[in-house]
C-alpha cells in the first residue's frame, strides 16, 4: 500500500509540473505571437509612411496629414495599432558637413554651430555646458587626419581632441575619422553628455526650467543647406548674428500662411535686412533635390510594444522613397 501511494504521489508530482511547463510554454507561445503581431504593425506604420511621402510632398505642412504623422494618431491594424512620427531632416544643421573631403572647415556651418552653441547656452542661465570645444571635437572625429583642429578665431575653448585622447579613456575606443553614420554617435565625441543631446525636463516644482537638446537640430543628411520651409526658429536664428528671434520667428509664421517657393522671398519678411539676407542666402534653400525623414513608428498588440525608427530618403524627381537606415528602439 505504501509503494502504490508512493507511486501515485511521483506521477502527481511528475504531471502537476508537465502541466506547469505546459502552461509556460503556451504563455510563451502567446507572448511570442503578440511580439510578432507588434512589430508588425509597426512594419505596417512604416509601410504607410513611405506611402505617403510618394504621393504627397509636404505631408507635414498639410493642415489634414500632420496630425497624422505626429505621433498621437493610433492607426489600427488589425487587431493592434500604431503610431507613427515623422522629422524632416532638411531643416536641421548636418554636421558632416563641418568640414570637406580635402580637410578644409566648413567656415560657415562651424560659425552656425558655435551660435548654435550659445543659443543652447542660454537656456541654462548663467551656466554654459556646452563647450565650443564641442565643434572642433566633432570635426576631429569626422575628419580622416590625426592633427587636433584649432579654432584660431576662437578665443577660449577652441581645440579639439584625436585618437590619443579617446585611447587614455578607462573604455578607450578609436578616433572615427569618418563622417556621423548616426547622430547618436555624438554622445562619443568628447564634451557631448546625455543631457546636452536629449535635453532634459522641466520640473515647476522644483524651479527647473525644461531643456531642449542639440539633436533636435542636427542631422547627418542631406547636403548641408538649410530647408527654410522645414527649419525650426532655432535654427534659423543661428544661421547668421543678424537674425534675432523676432526675425527667426517672423520667418516661421509666414511660411504658415504660405510655404516660400523661393529663397528670395525672405527679403520681404518684417525686420530682414539687406545684411541679413545677403548672410544666409546661400545656406539655405526651399527645396533639397533628396529629402531625409526620420520615421519613428510604435506598434503595439495587446501588452507588447515594439518600436521601429527607419531614415526615409525621397528623391524629388523621381518621387520614389528609400530606406537608408532602420533600428529597432
Amino acid at each position: 500500500m505504501v509503494a502504490v501511494l508512493l507511486t501515485i504521489a511521483v506521477l502527481a508530482v511528475i504531471i502537476v509540473e508537465f502541466n506547469y511547463e505546459s502552461r509556460i510554454k503556451l504563455h510563451l507561445a502567446d507572448n511570442f505571437q503578440l511580439a510578432a503581431k507588434a512589430l508588425s504593425c509597426a512594419e505596417a506604420g512604416i509601410a504607410i509612411s513611405m506611402a505617403a511621402l510618394r504621393q504627397n510632398n509636404d505631408i507635414l505642412s498639410d493642415e489634414k496629414l500632420s496630425p497624422f504623422f505626429s505621433g498621437m494618431v493610433r492607426v489600427p491594424v488589425e487587431d493592434g495599432h500604431c503610431t507613427i512620427s515623422i522629422a524632416d531632416e532638411s531643416g536641421r544643421i548636418n554636421i558632416n558637413a563641418l568640414s570637406a573631403p580635402a580637410g578644409q572647415l566648413g567656415r560657415r556651418r562651424v560659425d552656425q554651430m558655435l551660435r548654435l552653441v550659445d543659443l543652447l547656452n542660454y537656456q541654462y542661465g548663467e551656466s554654459s555646458p556646452v563647450s565650443y570645444s564641442l565643434i572642433p571635437a566633432m570635426i576631429d572625429w569626422v575628419d580622416s587626419d590625426d592633427d587636433v583642429t584649432l579654432l584660431s578665431f576662437v578665443t577660449r575653448e577652441n581645440a579639439g581632441v584625436e585618437n590619443d585622447y579617446y585611447q587614455d579613456l578607462p573604455d578607450p575606443y578609436p578616433c572615427k575619422n569618418a563622417p556621423f553614420d548616426v547622430l547618436s554617435e555624438l554622445l562619443l565625441v568628447k564634451g557631448m553628455t546625455v543631457e546636452i543631446f536629449q535635453g532634459r525636463p522641466g520640473n515647476e516644482s522644483k524651479g527647473i526650467e525644461p531643456v531642449e537638446g542639440i539633436q533636435r537640430f542636427l542631422t547627418v543628411y542631406g547636403d548641408g543647406k538649410i530647408n527654410i520651409n522645414e527649419a525650426s526658429t532655432t535654427v534659423i536664428q543661428s544661421l547668421s548674428d543678424s537674425i534675432d528671434y523676432a526675425l527667426a520667428q517672423n520667418i516661421v509664421e509666414q511660411r504658415k500662411f504660405s510655404r516660400y517657393q523661393s529663397v528670395g522671398q525672405l527679403q520681404k519678411i518684417p525686420g530682414m535686412t539687406p545684411e541679413a539676407y545677403g548672410a544666409i542666402r546661400g545656406s539655405v534653400t526651399v527645396r533639397s533635390k533628396s529629402r531625409y525623414y526620420t520615421a519613428t513608428v510604435t506598434g503595439v498588440s495587446g501588452q507588447f510594444v515594439r518600436k521601429v525608427q527607419v531614415v526615409l530618403r525621397k528623391d524629388e524627381d523621381t518621387a520614389q522613397v528609400a530606406a537608408v537606415l532602420r533600428r529597432e528602439l
